[in-house]
């Protein structure tokens, strides 16, 4: 994992994988926090678009396989990325 690989959509990080490669091309992972697959979901909506419906669904831990850290705080993760559209 590189810590730089944080969700542009909802902040969480490390993902596995940066969400796009060295030539912006997206890698498709899937980040467990708000579900966005880069490559699929962010090709007809913005980040701030996914983001919006993120939050206004209550910012829900998505994945079901892998468990939210321990003390997963939504609210302080989406301070990463606030402002960055």
């Amino acid at each position: 994992m590189r810590s730089e690989a944080i969700c542009p959509v909802c902040g969480f990080g490390p993902l596995e994988s940066s969400p796009y490669d060295g030539y912006g091309c997206p890698t498709y992972v899937i980040c467990p926090s708000c579900g966005t697959e880069f490559g699929y979901d962010d090709v007809a909506a913005t980040h701030a678009q996914l983001r919006a419906t993120w939050v206004s669904a209550g910012c829900p831990w998505w994945s079901r396989t892998q468990a939210a850290p321990p003390g997963w705080d939504p609210h302080e993760q989406l301070a990463r990325v606030a402002g960055t559209d």
